[in-house]
């Protein structure tokens, strides 16, 4: 007798030890049960965690759950969060141990503009040209040249919008890791390289013709839907409020990219001035994996879908002054993936509305 509570005793010990040990490492995941939240709320807004089994067994009700982010505090569910920021949760229900969850906490997320045309579906279109450059490039000048002189020429002004990519080099003071991961996804060969939205082929030549022809090759005089976007900038964020409406039955997703502009550093090889300052440099991306975002489900012609979006501002070098975003919806097509259906830019603090032709 004595000899069975005093294992009994040293077995409460043990467990009482290993429940309350939250300042380590998470242990192993288990893939008993997985917890999930909204992944983007609002600061002061409740999130509601829900844990299920691997059968789809809801257990919230039996679920503990703890915030990594602040020292693995025991939080209730729901749980209200009073400051903005990034947080990591993952719950326990006896001995198994869920996934990790990262949710986005914003401060007010912007109203959307108002819809004065909402049985409208016929929206300006404008391709994704993505310059996979660097400063350290010395060929990258011709490809900017080409770029200006398209620009300059102004008859292809309403039929694009341009976002820099460098990543040819990490020394480069436009460099992001947001860039180099949405290089990596076009699998370049060299740099300068021009692509076009998506999935179209991607091309080297410096020749504006040759830009000119690319670009009509995928312009259309109305686009498969519209994007209408408000923007908040936060401490360590710009949050994104963004509308997508379908003019074309099918499957949406979309992304946001953070853009600066009036970077200044030396270009090699630059033959002119204006070289050395870099617009449109890609800072951030709501997300790159998969690089076109978040999926909206299917929209019938007419139909409107919402998604927030958060892009973090991961340095204080960055000027904020000088940002904007890039909004990029996608529909998928026949091949099953998503290609670029239009896109817009959305000045920080501002919204803008459906482009209606």
């Amino acid at each position: 007798m004595k000899f069975t509570k005093f294992f009994a005793l040293i077995a409460a010990i043990v467990a009482l030890f290993t429940a309350c040990d939250t300042t380590g490492d998470t242990p192993t995941v288990s893939g008993d049960i997985v917890l999930s939240a909204e992944t983007v709320v609002e600061v002061n807004t409740p999130i509601t965690f829900v844990v299920k089994t691997a059968d789809g067994v809801d257990v919230s009700a039996n679920a503990t759950v703890f915030d990594k982010t602040h020292d693995f505090a025991q939080v209730t569910n729901p749980f209200t969060p009073t400051e903005d920021g990034e947080y990591k949760f993952y719950a326990v229900v006896g001995d198994a141990i869920s996934n990790d969850i990262k949710v986005t906490v914003t401060p007010t997320v912007p109203a959307l503009p108002e819809d004065t045309d909402a049985a409208n579906t016929s929206f300006t279109h404008r391709i994704l040209l993505v310059d996979h450059t660097g400063t350290n490039c010395g060929y990258c000048p011709q490809m900017m040249k080409a770029l200006k002189e398209i620009e300059d020429g102004g008859e292809f002004h309403g039929k694009y919008y341009e976002a820099m990519s460098h990543s040819y080099a990490n020394t480069d003071p436009a460099f992001s890791g947001a860039a180099a991961s949405i290089s990596s996804h076009y699998g370049l060969q060299g740099y300068p390289t021009l692509t076009y939205n998506f999935y179209h082929p991607t091309s080297s030549s410096y020749n504006a013709e040759h830009i000119k022809g690319q670009i009509n090759a995928l312009w259309k005089e109305s686009a498969d839907a519209g994007i209408a976007a408000s923007t908040n900038l936060a401490a360590k964020s710009v949050v994104v409020n963004a509308e997508v409406k379908a003019a074309v039955d099918g499957e949406y997703s979309i992304t946001a990219w953070l853009l600066e502009d009036g970077i200044y550093a030396k270009q090699t090889n630059a033959t002119a001035e204006w070289m050395n300052t870099h617009n449109n440099a890609i800072r951030q991306a709501a997300t790159t994996s998969p690089l076109t975002g978040y999926e909206l489900g299917t929209l019938k012609t007419g139909e409107t879908a919402e998604q927030i979006l958060n892009l973090t501002i991961a340095r204080d070098t960055w000027n904020r002054d000088n940002m904007k975003v890039m909004l990029i919806v996608s529909k998928k097509g026949d091949n099953k993936k998503f290609d670029v259906a239009n896109v817009v830019i959305c000045p920080i603090n501002d919204s803008v509305t459906y482009d209606y032709k």
